[in-house]
């Protein structure tokens, strides 16, 4: 563990911290534009979204000191795990003509976060990876709840108006967790 902490102190931290930030912006404005009306963008949005919660979530099981974060990763794992069988049935349910396969790998942008996540040092794991959750689960609800509302697919709809409370559940317990770390 030391080598990790000796590779990513200080301004690489900083860094990674920044560019998490704006990723999580980039995530929200494609929440609220294309993910909220195109199904396509929203299948895979939210399929991409719950490959990075599993990959985040297996990452805290290995590296988090706290057993609240532990508890909570497995949670994450969990539930997106659900949520992803739950999006296949969707559209396996639903005539889903020129909606996309679920991806079957996570983009770009979730896989800087995930080697962020990684390359934190030991006693910032925990505080970086709630910090990545709130962001995650912002963009997540925003994908939820507009889909919900303005989706051009009324089973996908109905996915995304089962799944949005659930969502908004975890940002919450996310940010008690985070206020609780300090």
């Amino acid at each position: 563990m030391t080598n990790r902490k000796e590779k990513h102190d200080g301004l690489h931290r900083a860094v990674d911290k920044a560019s998490d930030a704006l990723g999580g912006m980039v995530g929200r404005a494609s929440a609220n534009t294309a993910g909220s009306t195109s199904a396509g963008a929203f299948v895979e949005n939210a399929a991409i979204g719950d490959m990075y919660e599993i990959a985040a979530g297996k990452l805290a099981l290995r590296h988090a000191r706290s057993d609240l974060v532990k508890a909570a990763a497995m949670k994450m794992i969990d539930d997106h795990t659900t949520s992803t069988h739950q999006l296949r049935s969707a559209m396996l349910m639903n005539e889903t003509k020129g909606v996309p396969p679920l991806p079957d790998s996570i983009d770009a942008r979730r896989k800087t976060m995930l080697d962020h996540l990684e390359a934190a040092p030991a006693d910032k794991f925990d505080v970086t990876y709630l910090d990545q959750q709130i962001l995650a689960h912002k963009e997540t609800v925003d994908l939820m709840t507009g889909f919900r509302d303005t989706g051009d697919n009324a089973q996908l709809r109905s996915f995304a108006a089962g799944t949005a409370p659930v969502v908004q559940r975890h940002l919450n317990h996310m940010e008690h967790l985070r206020s609780e770390l300090g």
